[in-house]
């Protein structure tokens, strides 16, 4: 019973930090927060933050990441499909988790995040989508465009788009967005797995 106390604890001692990283970063930008901004915003001590993180880019990355793991765990029926077009559930997933969740995204991936974070979410947001990409091919062999190329396409342009979305502070739903990203990318994407459509 104390262990369960202790982590409740923990987790809403990083809650009330991420907290304030993120009003911060929306207020003023995430280069000119420093973690003695983010100390006084959540009133917490100096020892408490080194406690659980290492710096400021720590700390907003792994709220992406525990973001990123709410999602999959919420997420398996779509992630455990097997066909290519199951990639057209994922990326409407992913519009709506942001779309709920759009001020911890703006923070973390509009115009006042830093360029560590977007290399970040890109990297992880790679592994991610080339494990599902991988999971859904019927044929490796058959693929015009190699997976790693695909990947990396399928990625940046999603990326590229949720950071306008964000930006613009979301004038189209996230389903309006999915169309018109679907549009965007999917036939080249499907030709180049070698997956007629």
């Amino acid at each position: 019973m104390k262990k369960a106390k202790v982590d409740r604890r923990v987790q809403r001692t990083r809650q009330l930090l991420r907290d304030a990283l993120v009003a911060l970063i929306l207020e003023k930008g995430y280069e000119a927060v420093t973690v003695q901004d983010i100390l006084d915003r959540a009133n917490l001590g100096r020892s408490t933050f080194y406690a659980h993180f290492h710096d400021k880019g720590e700390l907003l990355f792994g709220g992406f990441v525990e973001v990123m793991t709410d999602f999959e765990a919420g997420h398996k029926d779509t992630l455990s499909m097997k066909t290519p077009s199951s990639h057209d559930d994922l990326s409407l997933a992913l519009f709506r988790h942001v779309e709920e969740r759009r001020d911890l995204f703006k923070a973390m991936l509009g115009k006042q995040s830093g360029e560590m974070a977007v290399k970040q979410a890109h990297k992880y947001l790679t592994a991610y989508m080339r494990r599902h990409l991988k999971a859904s091919m019927p044929d490796e062999k058959k693929a015009v465009v190699p997976l790693d190329v695909t990947t990396h396409f399928l990625v940046s342009s999603f990326l590229s788009l949720l950071i306008w979305w964000l930006d613009h502070n979301l004038p189209y739903t996230a389903e309006e967005m999915d169309a018109m990203y679907k549009q965007l990318a999917l036939p080249g994407v499907m030709a180049a797995l070698g997956v007629r459509q």
